[in-house]
Formats: C-alpha cells, sequence, structure tokens
C-alpha cells in the first residue's frame, strides 16, 4: 500500500492549519496576544482556557498562557502596595474614591500610581505574546499593539443569570442582585482606570454573543481570525 492512500483530507486540512500557525509565529515578528472582556456571567475563563489548548496543541515554542490573577500580582511586586491594596482600588466605587480624596489625597495618588503599573505590566505580556489577558481592562492598554487581538463576550441576561445560579449556587433574585454588582464594579473601575466605556463595540476585533454558540466554537472563531488576520 502506498503512502498517499493513508493521507486524509482530515490530515491534509490539519497539516496546512499547523503550517499557517507556523507562519503567525514566524521568527522576528511579535507573538499574537489575545485580551478578552466581557459582559458579567459570561465565559471568559472558560474561553481562554479553551484557546490556549487549542494553540499549544499547534504551535511549536513558547506555550500559551492565561494572565489573570498575576497582572495584579505583578503590580504588587513593581510598586510596594499589597495584593489587597490593589484590589480594593479596582472595587472601590469612584463616588466613595472622592469623598475619601477630601480628606486624603494619597487615596487617589495611590490609585493612579496602582493603575501606571497596572498598564504597564500588562503590555509588558502583550508584548511576550502567546498569552490571554483576562479582564484588568487589558483592551484599553494594548489598543495601539497590532499584534494584539481584542475579543468581548456579551450574552442575554437569562443566559448571564443562568451561569450565576450554576457556579455560585444562588437563587435567580440573589443571581440578579450580583450580576449587578459586580458590572457596576467593573464599570467603575473601566471609568477611573481608562475613562472609557468598555462596551463600546469599536474597541474590539470581535465581539461574540455567548449565549449563541459554545466556548469551543468561539475558541475556534478566535483562533481562525488570529491566523487569517494578525500579522
Amino acid at each position: 500500500m502506498v503512502m498517499n492512500d493513508l493521507w486524509s483530507p482530515q490530515q491534509e486540512q490539519k497539516l496546512q492549519a499547523w503550517h499557517r500557525m507556523q507562519q503567525v509565529v514566524e521568527a522576528g515578528k511579535p507573538s499574537p496576544c489575545f485580551t478578552i472582556a466581557r459582559e458579567f456571567g459570561c465565559e471568559a475563563y472558560p474561553l481562554a482556557e479553551a484557546l490556549i489548548k487549542r494553540l499549544n496543541a499547534q504551535v511549536a515554542g513558547e506555550p500559551w498562557i492565561i494572565v489573570g490573577r498575576q497582572v495584579i500580582d505583578r503590580v504588587s511586586e513593581l510598586s510596594g502596595y499589597t495584593v489587597e491594596q490593589i484590589e480594593k482600588s479596582q472595587d472601590t466605587p469612584s463616588s466613595l474614591k472622592a469623598i475619601f480624596s477630601m480628606f486624603l489625597d494619597s487615596s487617589r495618588a495611590e490609585e493612579t500610581e496602582i493603575f501606571t503599573h497596572m498598564r504597564s505590566v500588562i503590555r509588558s505580556f502583550a508584548r511576550r505574546g502567546n498569552c490571554v489577558l483576562v479582564g484588568r481592562g487589558a483592551v484599553f492598554a494594548v489598543q495601539d499593539m497590532p499584534n494584539c487581538i481584542n475579543l468581548r463576550l456579551v450574552a442575554t441576561p437569562e443566559f448571564r443569570i443562568q451561569k450565576i445560579m450554576k457556579s455560585h449556587r444562588l437563587s435567580e433574585k440573589d443571581a440578579i442582585e450580583f450580576i449587578a454588582l459586580h458590572q457596576r464594579q467593573r464599570d467603575d473601575f473601566i471609568r477611573r482606570f481608562a475613562d472609557k466605556l468598555v462596551a463600546d463595540p469599536l474597541l474590539y476585533h470581535l465581539v461574540i454573543n455567548n449565549a449563541r454558540l459554545d466556548i469551543g466554537k468561539i475558541a475556534e472563531i478566535a483562533e481562525e481570525y488570529m491566523i487569517r488576520y494578525v500579522n
């Protein structure tokens, strides 16, 4: 039996996909990077996990990683502030910040310094490439970086409520309140971090309805976009 008889169309497609992927990570070019923003309750981390699993299966060299909590840890190292201080800076509403600053100017100075370090850390990960940056306002820090692909997940309230009810074991009423609280905190953080609206579709390469597609299909779409259009 000759070798050609064993070579299926599926194998040919896999070989072509592998070759295209290697062209994306060609030496001398910055490696690709994804950012993922989402409405609260959408599946950002499951998407990040599915995406790096696909990419690591096809690309030789530096492994793809998910970057989330590492941003805060690195900012803590650079700034000298504790992780708790940094998290509080992200979560404290701006109305309370304004009250604090009337009595203590260092509160606003602390936040400004933390955000400066945060942008720097996000950009350093993005320059490294081969990473998926989840949340933390990363989309605003990398707008001028051509190797970055910015994704946003949206979904119906019903979809997000069901996800939070299941993941946090909450009643429907509690899940609705939980989503509203955390979405307000995130939106407020973004206003202070970037003075922009994270929901602006013009910030993103792809805005995807999480309720319409499963995570595996969304990861496939994101990978194909990278292969076709980055570098």
